[in-house]
């Protein structure tokens, strides 16, 4: 009983520090909505008491001093853990945009039985992205399923853009990417696609290059990885949690 009173007995000062850490960010906001009028700003957040605001300003990670006047991009890593504070912040980010997309918007190829999901962001003349799909069979016996985005990587409005803007207008999106990955032109209607906002997206989350294989966790595998080792990448990273 005694136990119990001593534990309630700290929630009002829980509650407490709860609202002057809110009235601290409301207070930081209207510094930085001063500073930069024209900016939307996403979160804002102390990190730990070191007078430091780490601030997501369009998905990008900005820290700034309690007083406003100073600002640095780079990482934060807490040295007596070594915990790179910044790094699992980015991750976090992106394990939130990768739950949050629209699947209708991709091309999924299922395994029987669903052990992982990877989103993978292809080009449709990318060598490494060829030979992958080839091997989209052993990847799905394996239990993984591979979810693709666009990534046209000469950019927007290239003939790499238009390819897969004509897979993502066909009728049958798997064969169609099939067909064009193995070099023949894809006839199909115009239509309006998520080609661009694939892309726009890739480069947000990093992606430089073809193919960028993401996790659910947000991490990426840059480049092309073998079935039998993608899928012990995955154990491994399971067993870690």
């Amino acid at each position: 009983m005694i136990m119990l009173k001593r534990h309630f007995l700290w929630l009002p000062l829980l509650a407490w520090i709860g609202m002057v850490q809110a009235d601290d960010r409301a207070d930081m906001k209207l510094k930085l909505e001063a500073i930069m009028p024209k900016v939307t700003i996403d979160s804002i957040e102390a990190v730990g008491n070191t007078k430091l605001y780490e601030v997501i300003i369009a998905g990008e990670i900005i820290y700034f001093s309690e007083d406003g006047r100073y600002v640095f991009q780079g990482d934060v890593i807490e040295l007596e853990t070594r915990e790179n504070i910044t790094e699992n912040k980015r991750l976090m980010l992106k394990e939130q945009i990768l739950s949050s997309l629209n699947e209708d918007d991709m091309i999924i190829y299922e395994p029987k039985k669903t052990h992982y999901t990877l989103t993978v962001f292809t080009d449709i003349d990318c060598g490494y992205c060829r030979k992958l799909h080839k091997q989209m069979d052993q990847y799905n016996a394996l239990g993984i399923r591979i979810r693709y985005m666009a990534f046209p990587r000469a950019g927007v409005g290239s003939e790499a853009f238009d390819k897969a803007e004509a897979v993502w207008c066909s009728d049958d999106r798997q064969l169609a990417m099939t067909d064009a990955k193995e070099g023949f032109d894809i006839d199909s209607e115009a239509c309006v696609t998520p080609v661009q906002a694939h892309y726009e997206l890739g480069r947000r989350l990093g992606v430089t290059g073809t193919p960028a294989l993401f996790m659910d966790n947000g991490t990426m595998l840059p480049g092309y990885v073998p079935p039998i080792r993608l899928k012990k990448i995955l154990d491994d990273a399971a067993k870690q949690g």
